[in-house]
């Protein structure tokens, strides 16, 4: 009967920990897509800064594809304000994911932990009713 309930209880925990591991590979996800908004966030802010440094009326280029396509200065500058706010926004929205995946992954693991520690009383109860069985079946010392 132990037996028996000690392998369901043991899939339980092995479902539990496979449900981590799987948080676990989207934290990483989003930590990593993170790391490459911010990345491109200081870009375009030194894009910014750049622009911010000439003169009304200085020649802006666009890279499109493999052409240079002339621009206005403040149509550069105000698409480069736009891609900044988008990318804030990406980054505000990774945030929060990390944050609930955080949650979400210490709800499993302190479930992880709960049903370690049971199955581990369960099987230390079961040892001990072995043995006072045991004790039992040999009677007074012999």
């Amino acid at each position: 009967q132990f037996e028996t309930m000690s392998t369901a209880e043991t899939k339980m925990i092995d479902d539990e920990l496979s449900m981590y591991r799987q948080l676990e590979q989207q934290q990483n996800y989003i930590l990593n897509t993170r790391q490459t908004t911010i990345a491109q966030l200081r870009e375009n802010e030194m894009v910014k800064a750049e622009l911010e440094r000439l003169e009304d009326g200085a020649p802006v280029f666009k890279l499109v594809g493999q052409v240079l396509l002339s621009q206005e200065l403040d149509e550069a500058k105000q698409n480069v304000n736009k891609r900044i706010e988008f990318i804030a926004g990406e980054i505000t929205k990774a945030e929060q994911k990390i944050e609930e995946n955080k949650k979400r992954m210490q709800g499993h693991g302190e479930k992880i932990m709960k049903m370690q520690t049971d199955l581990r009383a369960k099987a230390a109860d079961a040892a001990k009713k072995v043995y006072e069985q045991q004790t039992a079946l040999e009677g007074p010392d012999e």
